[in-house]
Parts: structure tokens; sequence; C-alpha cells
């Protein structure tokens, strides 16, 4: 009788553990997820971890003037074109409904031309088609069409969940229907740059077709899997990976409740392998936020044949331009020209 008690009393314990547990996970996942993937419409303000994240070594990348003076100034100069009616401000209804806009800015031709590059670009979390100019400027100096989107949630895109790439994939395929109706591009080129590079390879990889007109994608700081890059983050600000784990675990059901998207969802690992284009990884050595190790990870799958990987030494996170612009752009040079 007594054996029987201590059972019942090991299992009502356990039973507790457990529930205590899978509730800490569901709550603490739930709050970060509000705070972490979530966007204010009001003020276009996204949130993020707060102090955890901005003392995080992960993000040392947004404290770098190599790499965010530029991007302000490509900011203010992208603000000066749109004003001077430089590009053909664009939108269209994504398929859950959300209203979304693009920039087209033409290779200095007076009608669409369909032997020109066009590049659609792809931004990353917390920034917008403005946060690009810098990259639309080269390109469009190059001679090419640029397309530069807001992804949703984003910018003057409509929206306030993100899903890493997975539904900002979809809204790249109608974006690429519109450049192949109403611009006739023939060859289109899609360059991300983190979320916006996973959004690009999710799409590639997850379509039922491909448009034949998609030459090549070129992945700048591209994640592997976005629920490693997650639980990372949080292991880092708490300390614990145990810990982390659970409130990932927890934040990625919140995101599934929300979105319909569970952080296994977002991985471009699982879709490299599907893609017909070949791709450009283009990362750098001193990633902290997405290790290179992901990069690696992604090539080695890779069976289309024009692909290539580039490292840039001493970059982080979203950096590889800027600490090797005239590299980074020969890369992209030369692999256009193979896949043209």
């Amino acid at each position: 009788m007594t054996i029987l008690i201590g059972i019942k009393i090991i299992i009502f314990l356990v039973s507790a553990c457990v529930a205590g547990w899978l509730c800490f996970s569901l709550a603490a996942g739930f709050i970060l997820y509000c705070s972490s993937f979530t966007t204010d419409r009001a003020g276009f303000q996204t949130k993020g971890l707060g102090k955890a994240e901005s003392r995080s070594p992960m993000y040392a990348h947004t404290k770098e003037p190599r790499i965010m003076e530029p991007i302000e100034q490509g900011k203010e100069r992208w603000g000066k074109r749109r004003a001077e009616g430089s590009f053909d401000v664009l939108s269209l209804r994504s398929r859950d409904g959300l209203l979304l806009s693009g920039y087209y800015w033409r290779a200095g031709l007076a009608e669409p031309f369909s032997g020109v590059n066009t590049v659609l670009l792809a931004h990353g979390m917390m920034d917008s088609a403005a946060g690009l100019g810098y990259l639309a400027e080269e390109y469009h100096a190059l001679g090419w069409n640029v397309l530069s989107v807001d992804l949703r949630a984003h910018g003057d895109s409509e929206g306030t969940k993100r899903t890493m790439g997975v539904r900002e994939g979809e809204d790249i395929g109608l974006w690429i229907s519109l450049l192949e109706t109403q611009y006739k591009a023939e060859r289109i080129f899609l360059h991300g740059i983190s979320m916006g590079a996973a959004a690009v390879l999710l799409f590639a990889g997850q379509s039922r077709e491909v448009s034949p007109a998609i030459r090549g994608i070129i992945a700048d700081s591209a994640y592997a899997k976005h629920m490693d890059v997650f639980t990372r983050l949080v292991e880092l600000a708490v300390g614990n990976r145990f810990v982390a784990t659970s409130v990932a675990f927890g934040a990625s059901l919140a995101s599934f409740f929300f979105t319909g998207v569970a952080f296994g969802k977002m991985s471009p690992a699982r879709a490299v392998a599907r893609i017909p284009q070949p791709i450009l990884f283009i990362h750098g050595q001193k990633d902290t936020l997405v290790p290179i190790g992901m990069m690696r990870e992604m090539f080695s799958s890779l069976l289309k044949p024009g692909s290539e990987t580039v490292v840039i030494p001493e970059a982080p996170h979203i950096g590889p331009y800027f600490f090797a612009r005239s590299l980074y752009m020969q890369k992209i040079i030369e692999f256009s020209r193979r896949n043209a």
C-alpha cells in the first residue's frame, strides 16, 4: 500500500512538472513571439527582444558603422529618387489579402526591353526596400532593371506578422508574375539578404513550378533553419539550453497558431536541394547571428551546376557587401554571365 501511494505521488509530481514545463514554454514562447515577430502598424515600428537583443553579440552588425552608415545614406538617396518619380510604385494583393508594395526602377529605357537583366531585391528583417537602396544603385549602374519590394509587415506593405521567409516567399512568386506580365522580363535574378534570402530560397524550393525566366539566386547571409538561430539567440539571453529550447518550442506553437507556419517550416535547408536554379551564396566569416556552417550545410546539398559560395573575411551578418564591395559585385556579375 505504501509503495502504491509512493508511485502515485511520483506520477503526480512528474505530471505536475511536465504540465508546468509545458505552461512555461507556451507562455514564454507566446510572449517572445508577440515581441519579436509582430509589427506595430500604427508607428511602423518592428518589435524586438529588447535589452537582451541589443546587448547580444549576435546583433553586432546593427552597431557596425561600416554597415549602418552606408545603409542610411542609401535610404536618403532612395527617398529622394522616389520623391522625384524615378520608380514605378507598384502594389499587389497577397493570397491572404494583404496589400504589398514594390518599386520598379527601369534600366534607363523608355520602354520595357526583354533583353535586359532584372533583379528582384528582398530585404531582411526590420528593414524595407529603401534599406536596399545601396544595392539597387549597384544593379541599376550595371544596366539592370530593379524591383525592390517591401516584404509583408515591413515598409509600406500591410501585415503584422512575419513568417521568416515562408509566406514572404509565396509573395515573391506574385512579384515574379508581375515582372513577366507587366514588364516582359525574361531574365530574372533573385537577390535576398538574411530573411529575404530565406524567402527567395523557400520560394524557389517549395513552388510547384518555377518560371524559366529565373536564371539564378543570390543569397546573402541566409540561415539554414530559423529554429536553430532563434534558439541560439534565446540561449544567449537566458544562459540555459534547455530553457531556450523550451521557449523556442512555445514560440513555434504561437507562430503556428497565428500564421499556420511553425518554425520547422522556416527552413531553407530543406528547400535548397529542390531548387532548379544555380545559387550564389555569400556569407560573412564572422557572422555570429547565422554561423557560416549554415551556408556550408545548404551548399553541400546543391545539385545545380553554376552554384558558388563566397566567404568575406571579417564580415559580420549582412556585412559582405560593405566589407568587400568590389569583390561582392564582381562575383554577382560573373554569376549572372554564367547563367544568363
